[in-house]
């Protein structure tokens, strides 16, 4: 499996990250990606192209701008780490979807685009750093936390929760 924590380290580091909401579309753009948005049918989130030398992340605007946060993350993992599929248009391109089948933790490369996601907009020790200085100043509900968490890194509460679960900061 792709070392994900370290190609995520790397790039936050490499664009000098030091504090949340890490400013994922500007990391795209500066990297030469470019970042479209446009309302899709369907459940896709969002996809990676790869057409000779460019390289393209489309975004569903039809989803919350947390989401698309998730997705533009997500599809530079696909770029950073995975070859992607071959699409034939009128010459081969690689692509990669999001969508409702990504997170479902059934295929490799899915799961290592989520990790790097999350590695990336809610780095493990940023996310420490900050759970600390809510349980020290504050007697907040699982929820609550989760909530504010979610806000201060500007993803959803369901991508924080699981989060705080996977880095063992909260039981599942």
């Amino acid at each position: 499996m792709t070392n994900v924590f370290q190609i995520a380290s790397s790039l936050l580091e490499k664009h000098d990250v030091q504090d949340f909401p890490v400013p994922i579309e500007t990391i795209a753009r500066v990297d030469g990606v470019i970042v479209t948005r446009k309302a899709f049918d369907g459940t896709q989130s969002g996809f990676a192209l790869r057409d000779g030398t460019n390289r393209i992340i489309g975004v569903n605007s039809s989803t919350s701008p947390r989401r698309q946060r998730f997705t533009i993350a997500h599809e530079l993992g696909h770029l950073y780490m995975h070859e992607g599929k071959p699409l034939i248009v009128d010459h081969a391109m690689r692509v990669d979807w999001r969508d409702d089948v990504s997170s479902l933790g059934t295929n490799t490369e899915e799961m290592e685009a989520n990790a790097f996601a999350a590695e990336t907009l809610m780095p493990r020790q940023m996310i420490r750093s900050r759970v600390m200085s809510y349980v020290k100043n504050k007697s907040l509900t699982r929820d609550q936390l989760i909530t504010g968490m979610a806000r201060d890194f500007d993803v959803s509460a369901e991508a924080m929760g699981y989060r705080l679960i996977n880095l063992g900061i909260l039981a599942s």
